[in-house]
């Protein structure tokens, strides 16, 4: 029944994920800082109940995703969801993008207010959020490589202790997932309003449209 409960929580949490992609969507271009400002903490608070959600969960249904389907767990997975870097790379391509493509105008001193238009102090601080997180990363994989590779699985009597290798699978899918929040959270600081709807975006057409692509590929081998 728990995989159950939890697999329709995860199709609430896409439903969600659908309806602010289409609101940002519609809002990211309009001049009012203040509208945008509340969708996109909207859009931070639905990804942090869904968070809160996932810490009460089993931590084998978290991490297996059974709601996933075999491509997104494969190639888009790590520890239960995407790497928090893919949200900085994501910031970084859309700027680039962006750029290139306004750059006439930025030659001219007509600024745009988007990802294309970061600042030097936007800049470092992405730069600063892109090191500590990667970090960050790097120590939550090795510690779920120690549990996978069996460190600490043996208790004093000389039984696997499964109670206490679920407990540290739970805490390193914990705080993978408090990373993500925490590294979506900082990059919304450090952009304006606009810039930060439109990377939300950009993040919510990434997270559907692999799902679409996963779901559509998982048909096909099975037609």
């Amino acid at each position: 029944m728990e995989v159950e409960a939890a697999t329709r929580r995860f199709h609430l949490w896409f439903r969600g994920l659908r309806g602010l992609r289409r609101e940002l969507r519609a809002a990211r271009w309009a001049d009012d800082p203040a509208h945008l400002g509340a969708l996109v903490g909207r859009f931070v608070a639905h990804m942090e109940g869904y968070t809160a959600a996932r810490a009460e969960m089993d931590p084998v249904w978290t991490l297996s995703a059974p709601w996933a389907s075999p491509v997104e767990r494969g190639a888009a997975y790590w520890l239960a969801g995407w790497r928090p870097t893919t949200l900085v790379h994501l910031l970084y391509t859309e700027s680039g993008r962006r750029f290139e493509a306004q750059l006439p105008d930025l030659l001219l001193g007509v600024r745009s207010g988007n990802l294309g238009d970061l600042s030097p102090s936007q800049l470092a601080q992405i730069d600063d959020l892109q090191r500590r997180t990667v970090a960050e990363e790097d120590g939550l994989s090795r510690e779920m490589a120690q549990v996978q590779e069996g460190h600490g699985a043996v208790d004093s009597g000389g039984e696997i202790d499964v109670d206490g290798i679920v407990y540290r699978v739970k805490s390193v899918l914990g705080r993978a997932d408090a990373l993500r929040l925490r590294t979506m959270k900082r990059a919304v600081e450090i952009l304006e309003p606009a810039q930060a709807a439109e990377l939300l975006v950009a993040a919510a057409d990434m997270e559907i449209g692999f799902r679409e692509f996963g779901l559509k590929y998982s048909s096909g081998r099975n037609d």
